[in-house]
């Protein structure tokens, strides 16, 4: 009984707290049921009695040994294998028997014989199968030697080659399908190894991407604090003119309440505008929240509040009341604002004017950012969300802010429109939904328009 070739060939690894392979038990059962089937076989079968007597004893031991068989399993179950080897021999000598007690060429348990070969040839493989083909033909002649006379020889033939032919079928069988299975693990280990290395690279590029996005927004931050020194200066300068005349007038209680009052103020600006700027600088993990975006675009607006008037240009609000709030990012989204607004004061270098809309659409949140500044040229506009991509001069712009606002507009499943008048202005226009199960099919779109 093949036992240890289920054992060492079975794709079955588990086992019990015994150390024992689910095949063990298999082999178990298989015994119980052979002796089970063996019993009814001596109880129905008409035997004379000498030879019942027989077949009874040897059947008796056969109950024996395979109890002994499977305690010593159990026992020993480290040493299964050579355990089981021993078995074959000792199973092949009871089939022998057998059939020498119940006919000898007459009787039908030589069957037996087959189903061996054939789970020997399958398990072993096509040589190993072979070979037990011989032992087994070699077996049975020596069983039946004393029936020589009256056995024909193409009878013999017929059942020795039949061993033969399950021997090579089934083992060529085996062969090909323990070639097929390795090539399917080792398909298997390398999708494995593929799959964790893209996903290490799609996690490496993850981490780069957010290093980029990092970048942009400190490159912007650099370009922004310059100028914003020069914001706070204004009431550092008002702070140390109020110091002077407190030194001065020391006994004017109504002036000196009067210009704490305004010191403090102005303690609260350059507060105020320092928080900002951290709390924009600081890097944020994708985050989706309830976000009011009417309250997004303020704090972006009163982040350039400086440029704008430095600069001449005016800021037209056009903010939807009640805007309903979406599934956002409030960090990332303020990130968007910023670039584009920012790029917008880069267009008016001389003045102008910029109009901030919010309003609902039918399920979406639009916001159109419009500067009238010095527009687009159309040999430019289709590049504008290329990375590295920029018009400015060296120093003054990465050419990553576009792309960057691009890609998290896609990630809000929202959609980012350009209208660009040469010599006229620029409109971006921004269509975010209010939740993400009513997105869009994301599309960048640009249009110059001479």
């Amino acid at each position: 009984m093949p036992a240890n070739l289920f054992h060492k060939n079975s794709t079955i690894d588990k086992y019990d707290a015994y150390g024992l392979f689910i095949v063990d038990y298999a082999f178990a059962l298989l015994r119980v049921v052979v002796i089970l089937g063996g019993f009814l076989w001596l109880l129905f079968h008409p035997f004379p009695q000498p030879i019942r007597g027989s077949l009874t004893y040897l059947f008796a031991a056969f109950v024996v040994y395979s109890v002994f068989l499977l305690l010593t399993v159990f026992i020993w179950h480290d040493k299964v294998e050579k355990i089981y080897l021993a078995a074959l021999a000792i199973d092949m000598g009871f089939i022998g028997l057998f059939i020498k007690l119940s006919g000898g060429f007459q009787s039908n348990i030589f069957v037996a014989f087959y189903l061996l070969t054939a789970l020997h040839s399958f398990y072993y493989g096509l040589i190993k199968g072979l070979t037990f083909a011989f032992l087994t033909s070699l077996v049975y002649i020596i069983t039946i030697f004393n029936d020589w006379e009256t056995v024909l020889w193409t009878d013999m033939v017929i059942r020795t080659a039949t061993i033969f032919l399950i021997a090579g079928f089934l083992g060529f069988l085996s062969e090909r399908t323990r070639h097929d299975r390795e090539e399917i693990l080792k398909m298997n280990m390398e999708l494995t190894t593929l799959t964790s290395n893209l996903n290490s690279t799609y996690n490496n590029l993850q981490e780069v991407k957010r290093q980029v996005e990092q970048s942009e927004k400190l490159a912007a931050i650099g370009r922004l604090v310059a100028e914003l020194a020069h914001e706070i200066n204004n009431p550092l300068d008002g702070i140390k003119n109020c110091l002077n005349v407190l030194t001065i007038e020391k006994d004017d209680t109504e002036l000196r309440e009067r210009y704490f009052k305004l010191m403090q103020e102005s303690v609260r600006d350059i507060e105020q505008s320092v928080i900002d700027l951290l709390e924009y600088a600081k890097q944020h993990d994708f985050k989706l929240e309830m976000v009011n975006v009417n309250d997004v675009v303020k704090r972006t607006i009163l982040m350039g509040e400086y440029k704008f008037n430095k600069y001449g240009i005016k800021v037209k609000r056009l903010l939807e009341e009640d805007l309903p709030d979406i599934h956002g990012d409030p960090h990332h989204l303020q990130q968007v604002f910023f670039n584009i607004i920012f790029n917008a004061i880069d267009a008016m270098p001389n003045g102008g004017s910029l109009m901030i809309e919010t309003r609902r659409e039918d399920g979406f949140v639009g916001v159109e950012i419009t500067d009238t500044g010095t527009g687009i040229p159309k040999k430019d506009i289709e590049k504008i969300f290329m990375p590295f991509y920029t018009t400015k001069k060296l120093g003054e712009g990465t050419g990553l802010g576009l792309p960057i606002s691009a890609g998290i507009v896609r990630r809000h499943n929202g959609q980012m429109d350009v209208y660009s008048y040469l010599n006229i202005g620029t409109t971006f226009r921004i269509i975010l939904p209010i939740t993400q199960s009513a997105s869009r099919s994301w599309v960048s779109g640009y249009r110059n328009l001479l």
